[in-house]
């Protein structure tokens, strides 16, 4: 396909996308930009190493029997293992430590990295968040970011912008989740001239909210549930959602998770355009109410690597979406049921944001 000018009414409306404050979804393909490993890197450190952290012989022989599978397709190769068999927590607990080991050890690589690159008008990421925040209305209460992923870029990423985040726990060093509801609306104080007086008043605080339905690296596991603590590098327990039949089940985070989707899923149900970056549309637990947004018409921007057979059967069904992939050295861009094929590689975050928006 020839590269093509892209029309104006293709400007327009990813322009008008943003002005309507786009949730954000994030997914692996964000984070794997960055070196952080996807489905099949994931799939094959487990491969290697889940083995040596079991002990039993009903463990071991149910792994031994299901790597394969696993190594062909992550989440397939797991459901295979009959939840509740002999050996399933040994497991389960081997696939949560070994996935949080690599991912920590994976993100501690990847912000030295980033700290240490000088870029003269910031990274994309922390350009992107700021746009949003920026561009979202006065009186807005936060932007909403949503990410499947368990590392903690984004966190750093706002860092970087220098924007006010809240990912629904509270205090210093180790952090609860808030009872209820988990996010709030965030004031600050601050002192006006009233005729010969100075009045104290509270004014609404925007923050950027994040919401982790798998959990986080910065999540522990305790026996009163799961606390956040930065820069961890301890081999505590993480709470995480690790793919598989164990997925929203484990009953030491089942309370947090629940709420987490709880808020998440209303975000995303009274979202008025959306945002994808680097997100496949593998994720069941997502798509529902993604889908029933779709429909109702709601508009849509998909930016990531490669096209999925979710993301083509979505395009199918919902065209005004639009959808911006790699194409050799360039993108090609759907829109309206049509395809456009350009020479710049639109589809990483950097090109995208200087072309349309900046």
């Amino acid at each position: 396909m020839t590269a093509v000018e892209l029309p104006e009414d293709f400007f327009a409306n990813i322009q008008g996308v943003f002005r309507k404050t786009p949730v954000l979804l994030i997914g692996s393909g964000f984070s794997c930009g960055y070196g952080l490993p996807g489905m099949g890197a994931l799939a094959e450190h487990l491969a290697n190493n889940v083995y040596d952290a079991l002990s039993t012989d009903s463990a071991r022989n149910a792994w031994t029997q299901s790597i394969n599978a696993i190594k062909e397709n992550l989440e397939t190769g797991l459901n295979n293992i009959p939840l509740g068999m002999a050996g399933w927590d040994e497991i389960l607990s081997a696939i949560r430590g070994e996935t949080a080991k690599l991912i920590l050890d994976k993100t501690i690589a990847a912000e030295a990295q980033i700290l240490v690159e000088k870029i003269a008008d910031h990274h994309a990421p922390s350009r992107l968040l700021k746009r949003l925040f920026l561009g979202s209305p006065q009186n807005a209460e936060s932007i909403h970011v949503i990410t499947t992923n368990y590392d903690t870029l984004l966190e750093l990423f706002c860092d970087l912008a220098e924007l006010p985040l809240d990912t629904g726990f509270m205090g210093f060093r180790r952090r609860r989740p808030r009872p209820h509801p988990l996010f709030q609306t965030q004031y600050s104080r601050v002192l006006v001239a009233e005729k010969r007086q100075q009045q104290v008043d509270h004014r609404l605080c925007k923050t950027v909210r994040l919401y982790k339905p798998h959990g986080s690296i910065s999540w522990l596991t305790t026996k009163d549930g799961p606390i956040e603590v930065l820069n961890d590098v301890s081999v505590a327990e993480r709470a995480i959602v690790v793919p598989g039949p164990s997925k929203y089940q484990d009953a030491l985070v089942n309370t947090l998770f629940d709420a987490m989707r709880t808020e998440m899923n209303q975000v995303l149900a009274e979202a008025q355009a959306l945002l994808c970056i680097g997100f496949g549309f593998n994720d069941d637990h997502l798509q529902g109410v993604i889908k029933h947004r779709l429909a109702a018409g709601m508009p849509a921007i998909i930016v990531t690597r490669d096209s999925t057979s979710s993301i083509d059967r979505l395009l199918g069904e919902h065209p005004h979406v639009i959808a911006l992939f790699k194409d050799g050295d360039g993108a090609i861009c759907h829109w309206n049921g049509e395809q456009f094929r350009v020479s710049e590689p639109l589809w990483q975050l950097d090109d995208f944001l200087k072309k349309f928006l900046e």
